[in-house]
């Protein structure tokens, strides 16, 4: 009789964080402001907030939304509280960033409001595969999670990359 196939990585007790999988059910968007400039140049108070009450927010509902401006324009701070105004109650979360940069800003956020207790004195591994947010998130999880967890790996559970390890 042959012997039952055994998952050896579900038997380790290692705690896979799969980053990738907590960002792909999260809607992203954005916001540029650059077609709302006057000339090109520079934001009109007025004008500017007509366009932000005339703005279709429940299109970003439950999304994380970059703000940004396309333009090379200096933009006041005004503005940008104004979208997140206009913004609040609709989307999950907002960031001034380029959209590019959106996927790192939202997990660096998700990692900034994860439990490290649920982690305490387990092993846990950072799946790292298909996510292209560059070493923020992962930093971040290192500050978060080193205080509370025995181990913590990066990788496959199959092919970690030890990083830190209690002693």
């Amino acid at each position: 009789m042959e012997d039952a196939i055994r998952n050896r990585v579900e038997e380790s007790g290692l705690i896979q964080l799969d980053l990738s999988a907590l960002l792909s059910r999260r809607p992203l968007r954005d916001i540029d402001i650059a077609p709302q400039l006057w000339q090109g140049l520079a934001i009109r108070e007025q004008e500017f907030r007509a366009w932000l009450n005339d703005l279709e927010v429940a299109a970003f509902d439950g999304a994380d939304v970059a703000i940004h401006c396309s333009a090379d324009a200096i933009v006041p701070e005004w503005v940008w509280m104004l979208v997140t105004t206009a913004l609040q109650g609709h989307a999950s979360s907002v960031h001034v960033c380029a959209p590019r940069d959106l996927k790192a800003a939202v997990l660096a956020r998700i990692a900034e409001e994860l439990d490290p207790e649920e982690y305490r004195g387990k092993r846990v591994v950072v799946k790292g595969c298909g996510l292209d947010a560059g070493a923020g998130p992962a930093v971040r999880l290192v500050e978060r999670l080193q205080p509370v967890v025995k181990s913590l790996m990066f990788g496959e559970p199959c092919s970690t990359v030890p990083v830190y390890k209690s002693r």
